[in-house]
């Protein structure tokens, strides 16, 4: 397997795959949770999960859209700055809540699909003004996975994850 086709499989194990054999993918972490769940804010300065999940898309698109070489900046994915924390929508809308969902897990499988296609050139050339598009890659897995253990955290502060399960 190539080192491009290894960070891709992580990239999208990590996020879609919620029988990956490891930890609670980031799919696992946000299913069967209600909009007015995903949007909870449990305290200052606390993110929502709908908060988090919105912030994983944006980071997921900015590297996927520098590869593809589509120029952008924050607010065109709906951001003020580059900490890319987007707001959420409506608490009470369910469709909107379903469609960041979908947004984040649909942007994470394309950014995997660029990466599978990646040289070990381009691996190596640098991404974002960052470094090598390779340390970029693996601080993106380290940046989902981190966020879907905040995801699980705020559910079980929430008891809305019993036992590594949703409830």
């Amino acid at each position: 397997m190539s080192e491009a086709a290894h960070l891709a499989t992580a990239l999208s194990e990590y996020v879609s795959n919620p029988d990956n054999g490891v930890f609670a993918s980031f799919s696992a972490a946000i299913d069967g949770l209600s909009a007015a769940q995903a949007a909870t804010v449990l305290g200052e300065r606390m993110n929502s999960v709908w908060a988090v999940v919105n912030h994983v898309w944006f980071w997921n698109e900015v590297p996927l859209r520098k590869l593809r070489g589509e120029p952008f900046e924050p607010g065109d994915l709906g951001a003020t700055d580059w900490s890319g924390w987007v707001p959420i929508g409506d608490p009470a809308d369910e469709a909107a809540w379903q469609a960041a969902r979908d947004r984040a897990l649909e942007s994470n499988a394309a950014f995997a699909a660029a990466v599978a296609e990646l040289t070990p050139e381009q691996l190596a050339a640098d991404l974002l003004g960052w470094g090598p598009a390779h340390s970029i890659i693996q601080g993106m897995i380290t940046h989902n996975s981190y966020h879907t253990g905040e995801i699980i955290t705020l559910r079980h502060a929430q008891q809305l994850w019993v036992n590594n399960k949703n409830v």
